[in-house]
């Protein structure tokens, strides 16, 4: 795939996101996931992890530790744990 041209429209989005709907809204945490996706299918896991566990402290931070989209990052950030071998962390 053309993953580096995938990578600048997901960071480009992300930094949209920010500046119109703010650092802490759900659209931009759904796109801060999307970005921690494609980082985790390059192979970039550190830095998909760190993008992921983003994800997980602002969704529980606006929308709950019980809300579906929380338990959907919670899911992905286990997910990518478990690809890097991290299966205690996971």
């Amino acid at each position: 795939g053309r993953y580096e041209d995938a990578l600048g429209v997901a960071e480009r989005v992300v930094r949209m996101r920010e500046g119109v709907l703010g650092a802490e809204h759900p659209d931009t945490a759904t796109g801060l996931n999307n970005l921690a996706t494609l980082l985790q299918a390059m192979g970039r896991y550190e830095d998909a992890l760190g993008v992921a566990e983003r994800v997980v402290r602002m969704r529980e931070g606006v929308l709950g530790a019980e809300h579906p989209d929380t338990a959907k990052g919670l899911n992905n950030l286990a997910t990518l744990l478990q690809t890097m071998g991290r299966y205690e962390d996971a």
